[in-house]
């Protein structure tokens, strides 16, 4: 049987998307090649037509993973920039939604613990998606003090522990908390003397 010429692309995004989805439900971990194929619908033969090993899977479905979560988001703050889309961000960041979207959501609070055990590609992956998106929350690239990595900071791993906890009342008070703190940071002038850390 013959496949059309996009066939191989269109396979290799399928997979990408369902390994975005199940690690970011299931954790990488726990998740097999075979459950990824399952995902997208396919059998756990095809995988290595596709990639070379699990963590190659990760690298790039964390990309694409953000990717998505960018598109998505960038179309809820249409018509936003500079401090109005940071603290947009942040409250799209961490709200209730999103900590119940955790197969669909950012993948750097998903996903955080586990790459943190990843080999260098992985890594270089997660690190493109911090950088980008700290950029964003400075309007500028790269940020020019570290307010913004901590911000992120702050989103990451509220989000992570907001979900991690079984308390929802807990859970609300971890993501008001980090919004407020983060509003804080936002809400302060750029410290005097240049960058922060620098």
């Amino acid at each position: 049987m013959r496949y059309p010429a996009d066939h191989k692309a269109k396979t290799r995004a399928k997979i990408l998307e369902a390994a975005g989805r199940v690690f970011r439900r299931r954790g990488y971990h726990a998740t097999g090649v075979d459950a990824v194929m399952g995902e997208a619908g396919l059998t756990p033969g095809g995988f290595y037509a596709h990639f070379g090993s699990k963590e190659d899977l990760l690298a790039d479905a964390l990309a694409q993973a953000a990717d998505s979560v960018d598109a998505r988001r960038d179309r809820a703050l249409d018509g936003l920039s500079g401090r109005a889309w940071a603290e947009a961000f942040v409250a799209y960041y961490l709200s209730p939604s999103h900590r119940l979207a955790d197969e669909d959501g950012c993948p750097l609070a998903a996903l955080i613990s586990e790459v943190a055990h990843a080999g260098e590609p992985v890594k270089r992956s997660f690190e493109a998606v911090v950088l980008r998106l700290a950029a964003r929350l400075a309007d500028e690239d790269p940020p020019a003090d570290d307010r913004a990595f901590a911000i992120l900071a702050l989103c990451v791993g509220g989000l992570g522990l907001a979900r991690s906890v079984r308390d929802e009342a807990l859970a609300g008070r971890v993501l008001d908390a980090c919004r407020t703190l983060a509003g804080t940071l936002l809400a302060d002038d750029p410290p005097p003397g240049g960058p922060a850390g620098g």
